[in-house]
């Protein structure tokens, strides 16, 4: 029997066709890839430097805008007005703030700490300086004064006690003292003002609010007088009278006006004479 005739057939070159055509195929793929890779990365630095150019002319316009500003008369100082310090004449703090008119506000809203300086320096009263512009050249001057604790009588006129011991700089009239504040009468030394201010300012702010006045003119050294708004007078001890606060509280509602409560060794009550009237004004 006559043996078949075998075809031999090669794998690869029955393949080749299909190899070639997915080569080809992934060849393109890789292609348009890197085509699309880089027309996104071509879109992101249009979009990156439109942003930067876009930034630059905005910075560039804000920047010749304020230029603008700076060197126009609306940049320069029209009027300048104090607030915050009614005992202060408006034209000395002025001077003093070395503040001068067409000068650049900017250049005072940079260095506002040296205008405070100037002030706080010149001036116990005043405890900082804000600046405020209004209607683009206006400066204001907004003064921050320490709180007034009561007034020392000198001659006929008054000084502020402030809250960091230290007196005002301007002799006021009766009519520019604060009533709800004492009045620190007799005092020559300035010793015997710290120590009295420093025991007035360790007492209950309900006892405050009754003082009308505290005397220096005292027999010792270490007593202290107040004479209250309901007329009647406390005498007492700078080392004690803080812890007898309470007993004044309780002798207060049995006493009539025009009465001395003594706390300096005890404590009793008794009403004025005459002449004790007479010394605290109360005759």
């Amino acid at each position: 029997m006559p043996k078949k005739r075998v075809t031999k057939i090669d794998p690869k070159e029955k393949l080749s066709p299909y190899l070639d055509h997915q080569a080809g195929q992934s060849k393109n793929h890789q292609r348009d890839k890197v085509s699309d890779s880089l027309s996104k990365l071509h879109s992101e630095r249009r979009s990156a430097l439109i942003k930067r150019l876009g930034l630059i002319i905005v910075v560039s316009f804000v920047v010749l805008l304020g230029l603008g500003y700076y060197i126009s008369p609306l940049a320069s100082i029209n009027s300048i007005r104090v607030e915050g310090a009614d005992d202060l004449p408006p034209k000395e703090v002025v001077r003093a703030s070395g503040i001068k008119a067409s000068d650049k506000i900017l250049d005072y809203l940079i260095n506002h700490e040296e205008v405070s300086r100037q002030l706080t320096s010149k001036y116990t009263e005043v405890n900082n300086v804000n600046l405020q512009v209004k209607h683009f050249n206006q400066l204001i001057l907004q003064i921050n004064e320490h709180k007034t604790v009561g007034y020392i009588k000198i001659n006929n006129r008054y000084r502020k006690i402030l809250t960091h011991g230290k007196l005002g700089t301007r002799l006021l009239p009766w009519n520019k003292v604060n009533h709800d504040r004492p009045v620190f009468v007799g005092y020559n030394h300035e010793i015997s003002l710290k120590h009295d201010l420093q025991l007035f300012n360790s007492l209950p702010s309900d006892f405050q609010d009754q003082v009308k006045l505290l005397s220096g003119n005292t027999r010792r050294k270490s007593q202290v007088i107040f004479l209250m708004k309901d007329g009647n007078v406390v005498i007492g001890d700078i080392s004690t009278f803080k812890a007898k606060i309470k007993l004044y509280n309780k002798i207060k509602p049995l006493v009539k006006k025009n009465s001395l409560i003594d706390l300096e060794v005890g404590a009793l009550s008794r009403p004025l004479t005459a002449s004790e009237k007479k010394t605290y004004g109360l005759s």
